[in-house]
């Protein structure tokens, strides 16, 4: 009987010490020396480099002699002139999962509609590709041409509110704008 009971004590006392150890256990890591690690030259200044095409807001207006008034009435011309986009509204023509199918609906609509001078865009919104027609900031004007695209012969042309062209003369024809 005590053979037993040393049996389990020897065992017991195993089975914690291999615990013990297995719990205790860490990775370590090496550090590197200075030496190793790389040096960075902190002296660099890049207002030191008089670079011709950077030009700093504050060496602008000292330079210009404009005043406030002139710069923001120049800034308002060019955002004019920008193209950007807006919220408004275009036709939506039809949407597939297919983007072939949605290019030859794109190459369909803009035989359709070229002396209307609008620009087809195909628009991914996972997981269709939309084919839309036209950049309105106007509402009403955007239901006018549904009505054009209806008697052309799609059968649902539906308004859409979206981003549009602020300037469509100058936005690129086709490309794809993602939601």
């Amino acid at each position: 009987m005590s053979f037993k009971k040393l049996e389990r004590g020897i065992i017991f006392l195993l089975l914690a010490t291999f615990l013990f150890s297995c719990s205790s256990s860490r990775k370590t890591t090496k550090e590197t020396p200075d030496e190793d690690k790389p040096k960075y030259d902190e002296s660099f200044d890049p207002l030191k480099l008089e670079d011709e095409d950077i030009k700093f807001k504050e060496d602008d207006e000292k330079s210009s002699g404009k005043n406030r008034t002139t710069q923001t009435n120049d800034t308002a011309e060019l955002s004019e002139k920008e193209n950007q986009l807006i919220d408004g509204f275009r036709i939506q023509l039809f949407a597939t999962k297919d983007i072939e199918s949605a290019t030859v609906a794109k190459k369909e609509a803009e035989f359709a509609f070229v002396e209307d001078g609008y620009n087809v865009y195909v628009e991914f919104d996972s997981p269709y590709y939309k084919v839309r027609i036209g950049d309105f900031t106007d509402r009403d004007k955007a239901t006018e041409f549904r009505e054009i695209a209806h008697e052309k012969g799609y059968p649902s042309p539906w308004i859409v509110k979206t981003k549009v062209w602020s300037n469509p003369s100058l936005s690129p024809e086709g490309e794809e704008i993602q939601n």
